[in-house]
């Protein structure tokens, strides 16, 4: 259950306070248990694009911080922020280059294991590293499975050529992951070509 206030500071340019109620029944590798969180909130976020549905000019950027603790009645206690953007910058020839990033940081003083795995992070996927599954990065447990980390490091460069009206052909390479320290920082790479419609 969400509560929140929203305010629009111009177009395009949203801030939104809000507080989260959340019960959270998990399952993560070997590990099977439940999380009770009361986490306060705020997001702000700014785009602009040329074009809603084809845009060939534009960017995006925004961030959450959010956080709780036992004395909000909560079972753990953290703070996050959570940061994206992108921009879409044109080329000659009907080209445009494509680029984003997402970065996730954690302050926790509880175990990792007490994080529910909604609140920690995972890479792979088409939104995050292409040509992996879907939440297939980022530390695992002692079985090998991929239980999530504190932190997130994502981003993506792509080159798309537009065809006719509707379609378009690109490449890209994306890298990522999902870590525990920055210390120990290994990036997942992929690329490749896509068809966008």
């Amino acid at each position: 259950l969400e509560l929140d206030k929203n305010r629009s500071l111009s177009k395009g340019e949203l801030v939104t306070a809000y507080i989260k109620l959340q019960w959270e029944e998990y399952t993560v590798g070997v590990q099977d248990s439940n999380a009770r969180l009361v986490l306060p909130g705020l997001r702000y976020s700014r785009n602009f694009y040329d074009n809603p549905t084809r845009p060939a000019r534009g960017f995006h950027y925004g961030f959450d911080l959010r956080g709780t603790n036992q004395l909000l009645g909560s079972d753990t206690e953290a703070l996050q922020l959570v940061s994206a953007g992108g921009v879409i910058l044109p080329l000659p020839w009907r080209l445009s280059l494509r680029t984003r990033a997402k970065v996730g940081i954690t302050l926790l003083s509880d175990p990792l294991s007490d994080l529910p795995p909604s609140l920690r992070f995972f890479a792979g996927g088409d939104q995050s590293v292409r040509g992996y599954s879907y939440q297939s990065l980022g530390p695992r447990d002692a079985t090998g499975n991929v239980a999530g980390g504190k932190h997130l490091l994502a981003g993506s460069v792509e080159l798309e050529r537009a065809l006719f009206e509707d379609w378009g052909i690109s490449v890209f390479y994306d890298a990522g992951n999902a870590f525990d320290s920055f210390t120990a920082v290994r990036l997942f790479e992929g690329a490749g070509v896509g068809v966008h419609y």
